[in-house]
This record gives structure tokens, C-alpha cells and sequence, in this order.
């Protein structure tokens, strides 16, 4: 996402709290990058420092700018810009942790004596900031229409929508291309992806499949894996195609954002079984390019998977409709909308 914004303006700078140039690509280490000082040498404590990063965040001096451009899921949006400058904010969620998904990040937390309460305390103060910090941007643009309605929601801000840049080609299968006998579900190793849900429902129908990624629910993964699951921890770009293209489904069970693996999925010619929330209701054509399920429980998933073989999936049809959300598609939205906010 950030390497597709930076080529709208080649030479400007990049503000980051954190920076790792041994985890960017080769491009972004010819740029002009600021990281914050203190931020940055302070990166492995992130996620307990989230109380102040907005402080942080607003430190950088952006006044002499006449356009920002943040990309952001946390407090990029906050920066503190100049009376003239027109701020875009390329929004991929508000602050989930504070918002709607406190449970999946902190449920055990919130629930300790004393500690819990303090939490609750630091996630209103954040909210506060959250709210107050959405009037510096001139334009919102969301990543789906589940995230444009989240900040309707949260910051009573109205967000058009311009859907992530997937690099279709890279994942277009060749006519030699064989469908193999596995599903597969593949992002971070976390809670709120419910992987739990595929590895259940496959084990129980006695179907083969691959679950790939890593993160910090690697072991509970395991312990639920039984002798149909395979999982394949941290693949490389080359496996990562093969595996999508390899796939005769791609499961996908969480509330995401948007799905950008899932998209990848169908650039691969794989349709998609998906939760019939959030991201997936942009791109899943019940019956075309995969099917819904409507609960988020194993039973639910089972009988999708039951009807899957019903239909007849199109590889060219499937492939066909990832096209609508390519890169060239992505920049050609995405520079119109930040004319039309320069031209206010």
C-alpha cells in the first residue's frame, strides 16, 4: 500500500514512528524516511507505548506541507498539519483495540483487577483523541465499505471508498495450472482470523487442509490441527503463488477490513468461502466467485463447505473480477481523489 502511494510523489519524504530499513523493500531505502528519535529506538515495547504514540505522532513539525498523504490504522491520521495543508488520510481501520474489537485484542486484560480498569481508562483517553484528531483530515479514503461505515460511525466523517492495489499478474495462474485437493487459509497467526473455524470445520468433514502464515497463535493452531491440516509457517513469495493457485478453495472466516489475501486468492482463479461481514461483502459474489456463510461458527462454515462441489467455478470468471481491484485500477482512483481535494 505505502510503496503504491509513494509513486504518486517520488521524492517526498516519509514520517514513521518506527523504521526497520532490514524489513522494507530495496526501493524505500533510496527514500528520504524520518523516523521519530526516541519512537523508534523504543520500537520492541510498541504496543505498550500505544497510550502515547499520539503525542509522538503529532510532534512532527508537517506545517510547511501543502498535501499530506497517512496511511493509517492508528494514529497516523492525527498528525498536526498547517492551516493550508490538505491532509488525505488512506484509512484502513480506525483504532480497532479501542473501537469495536476490544475484545479480540485485549478480552483477557480488561478482565484483570485494578490492571483491567486502568486499561478501560487508557482506551477512553484514546478514544477522546481519536475523535477530536479526525478533523485535521480533508478526505478520508476507506479500504472497503465496512471500514467507510466504522468511520461514520466513530468520527461522524463521510469516506469514499478505493479498494488496497493487489498485483494481479503476479498471481495469474498459467494454462498448465492444476487444481490440488486442499482448501486453504492464510494471513497472521492472531485470534480475531479464526483459523480455528477452518481447521474445526475441515477435520470434521475429513477434507484436506493447509493453513498458512505465521504469528503468535502458531500453537494453538497446532493443537487443534488434526490429520487433514497441514501448516506451512512463514512460506516464501514463491510458495505463497503456488499455494493460492494451487488451492481448489480459499477459506476465509474472520471480520477483516477489507481481504487483500483473499483477493489474491482470486486473482489466482481460486474462489472464496468467506463470513458474510466486513471486507468480504466487496468482493465475494455469492455463487460466482465463492460463497458466504453466515454465522461464525464451525457449523455454519460445514455447510458452505458441503455445497462448495454444487458449483462450477470459473477460473476466467474468477480472475476476471480480481481485475476490478489491480494496482493500475487503484492508482488511477486514488490520484483522482486526491485532485479533487487539492482543487477544493
Amino acid at each position: 500500500m505505502l510503496e503504491a502511494l509513494t509513486t504518486l510523489y517520488p521524492d517526498a519524504p516519509i514520517y514513521t514512528l518506527f523504521y526497520d530499513s532490514s524489513k522494507v523493500p530495496e526501493s524505500f531505502k533510496r527514500k528520504m524516511i524520518i523516523a521519530h528519535p526516541l519512537a523508534n529506538r523504543l520500537k520492541p515495547f510498541r504496543k505498550a507505548l500505544l497510550p502515547i504514540l499520539p503525542v509522538w505522532m503529532e510532534s512532527f513539525s508537517l506545517e510547511k506541507y501543502d498535501l499530506i498523504i497517512s496511511t493509517s490504522s492508528c494514529v497516523a491520521k492525527g498528525a498536526m498539519v498547517g492551516p493550508h495543508t490538505k491532509h488525505v488520510c488512506y484509512i484502513h481501520s480506525p483504532m480497532r483495540y479501542v473501537w469495536d474489537q476490544r475484545d479480540e485484542y485485549l478480552g483477557r486484560v480488561r478482565r484483570m483487577p485494578f490492571f483491567g480498569t486502568l486499561i478501560e481508562i487508557g482506551c477512553s483517553i484514546l478514544r477522546l483523541w481519536d475523535i477530536t484528531s479526525a478533523v485535521r483530515v480533508n478526505q478520508f479514503i476507506a479500504n472497503s465499505r465496512f471500514v467507510k461505515l466504522r468511520v461514520k460511525k466513530y468520527y461522524g466523517h463521510d469516506a469514499v471508498v478505493v479498494h488496497p492495489p493487489i498485483d494481479t499478474e503476479r498471481f495469474r495462474p498459467s494454462d498448465g495450472t492444476i487444481k490440488q485437493d486442499y482448501f486453504l487459509a492464510a494471513g497472521a497467526f492472531v485470534n480475531y482470523k479464526r483459523f480455528d473455524l477452518a481447521i474445526n470445520a475441515c477435520e470434521r468433514l475429513g477434507i484436506k487442509l493447509v493453513v498458512a502464515g505465521a504469528g503468535p497463535e502458531l500453537s494453538k493452531l497446532k493443537s487443534l490441527a488434526g490429520k487433514n491440516t497441514t501448516i506451512v509457517v512463514a512460506p516464501d513469495s514463491d510458495k505463497w503463488v503456488d499455494l493460492l493457485q494451487g488451492a481448489k478453495g480459499f477459506i476465509f472466516p474472520g471480520v477483516e477490513d477489507f481481504g487483500m489475501v483473499a483477493v489474491e486468492a482470486m486473482a489466482a482463479g481460486t474462489p472464496v468461502i468467506a463470513l458474510k461481514e466486513g471486507g468480504a461483502l466487496d468482493f465475494v459474489i455469492d455463487g460466482t466467485t465463492g460463497l458466504f456463510f453466515a454465522e461464525a461458527n464451525v457449523d455454519s462454515l460445514v455447510e458452505a463447505l458441503k455445497k462448495f462441489d454444487d458449483f462450477k467455478w470459473s477460473v476466467e470468471a474468477l480472475m476476471r473480477h480480481a481485475e476490478a481491484f489491480s494496482y493500475d485500477n487503484f492508482m488511477k482512483n486514488i490520484r483522482r481523489h486526491i485532485e479533487d481535494v487539492l482543487s477544493m
